[in-house]
């Protein structure tokens, strides 16, 4: 027989934000063996190009999920579809309250030049994701965390690049 287990709000919250700051710290060490290996501006090309081919897969998968559940492809739909488990998104930690951007952001502390890797991983996933996703909708960060805002800010725009098939950070076509 199963035992019914339950645990507390605040260790489930915790888990998952441990789960992401080990994320968060993966992303930094790829990021700095590429910029050690292939100087900064090949390791930005490389890891843009991941980013957007990880996002555009992330968004192909809501874009089935939405389609299954009839759930419209809409900027205000995203969450909702996203395979993030924004529970460890919690505004309790105010400035902290994204994990990626606390642990993104200790890490700017003893490597400066990573700041702009950062915000490179929040702008290519959320803007190809976006565009994907939407097919007509585009995406910015008008505030963001990693960059010394108090808080991450986003706006979605109508594009007609997008809707015409030419995604912002495609490497095939931007």
């Amino acid at each position: 027989m199963e035992e019914n287990r339950t645990v507390s709000m605040e260790r489930a919250v915790g888990e998952v934000r441990n789960m992401a700051f080990q994320f968060a710290d993966l992303y930094y060490a790829f990021v700095k063996v590429l910029r050690e290996r292939y100087g900064e501006e090949e390791a930005f090309d490389i890891a843009r190009r991941v980013l957007y081919m990880r996002a555009s897969e992330r968004a192909q998968k809501m874009i089935v999920k939405a389609e299954e559940q009839g759930v419209p492809r809409t900027p205000e739909n995203i969450n909702a579809m996203s395979d993030v488990s924004y529970l460890g998104w919690d505004p309790s930690f105010g400035i902290e309250t994204c994990p990626y951007g606390a642990a993104w952001n200790r890490r700017i502390k003893e490597d400066p030049g990573f700041r702009r890797f950062a915000a490179l991983y929040c702008d290519v996933t959320d803007t190809t994701i976006a565009e994907v996703f939407t097919g007509d909708c585009s995406h910015r960060l008008y505030r963001n965390v990693v960059l010394g805002d108090d808080s991450c800010e986003r706006t979605y725009f109508h594009s007609n690049e997008v809707k015409n098939g030419i995604n912002t950070y495609d490497p095939d076509k931007s």
